[in-house]
């Protein structure tokens, strides 16, 4: 009997009893919650600002880029004297030496400076040279195998625009203090490529080059742009030379 009451009472306990509830960590879950967030962020941000390598280069690397950032006069030159210009210090002493030795003011100074790609067209599989020489996919990507983030290439392209136009009016200035005309041509690209495409179509009377000394490795692996101009063009090259 008195069993009988003992499990009862024991029973009638056990259903008195709260459901047990697992103890939660807050910390813990808020961080797997901002985890998550984060992470649909960042699907967001790819989804819309990532395009393939085969859209980057139809936007960043195919157009031909010849942009007049100074537009030449008028008045016909008797003489167009093309000068290849970079920041480098050849080049300052390039167009200093133009100034000084050939133009007068009845010519026509055409400046002209070839920025990079915004990426280089190696990553993308399109590159020319030895990455044209490999199979696509061995040591250069095949196009359309990688994604890229388009706000950061268009960042770069902007920032090589800029810099190549206030290269060029710092140059053209120096031209105009001069009493000559002056004409700055932005391009885009090989420089050995652009240039001499740009000079086969302007017709100049001579082209002028800097010189920049090139280490061993880096000559014999792409040559001097000073070298393929003297070799290619169609027009007297001209190449300044800086005294050591």
């Amino acid at each position: 009997m008195k069993n009988d009451e003992s499990e009862t009472a024991t029973s009638s306990f056990k259903k008195e009893l709260p459901p047990t509830r697992t103890a939660s960590n807050p910390i813990k879950s808020k961080q797997q919650e901002m985890t998550a967030l984060a992470e649909t962020v960042d699907t967001a941000a790819s989804e819309k600002h990532t395009l393939t390598s085969d859209a980057i280069a139809a936007k960043f690397i195919t157009p031909q880029v010849q942009e007049e950032v100074i537009a030449e006069e008028s008045t016909l030159p008797q003489r167009v004297i093309a000068v290849a210009v970079d920041d480098s210090p050849q080049a300052q002493y390039a167009l200093n030496w133009t100034l000084e030795h050939l133009a007068t003011p009845s010519d026509q100074i055409c400046i002209m400076n070839v920025r990079p790609y915004a990426i280089s067209d190696s990553l993308l599989g399109l590159g020319t040279g030895l990455a044209a020489s490999v199979a696509a996919g061995e040591f250069y990507p095949a196009p359309g195998s990688y994604e890229f983030n388009e706000d950061y290439i268009l960042a770069m392209e902007t920032y090589n625009r800029d810099s190549s136009h206030a290269l060029l009016r710092r140059f053209g200035d120096q031209v105009l203090a001069r009493g000559v005309q002056c004409r700055a041509i932005a391009l885009r690209g090989d420089p050995r490529e652009e240039i001499l495409q740009k000079v086969e179509e302007l017709k100049p009377d001579m082209l002028v080059t800097g010189c920049r000394g090139l280490g061993m490795f880096a000559k014999a692996f792409r040559g001097s742009l000073s070298d393929y101009l003297t070799q290619n063009a169609k027009c007297v090259v001209i190449v300044p030379k800086m005294k050591q």
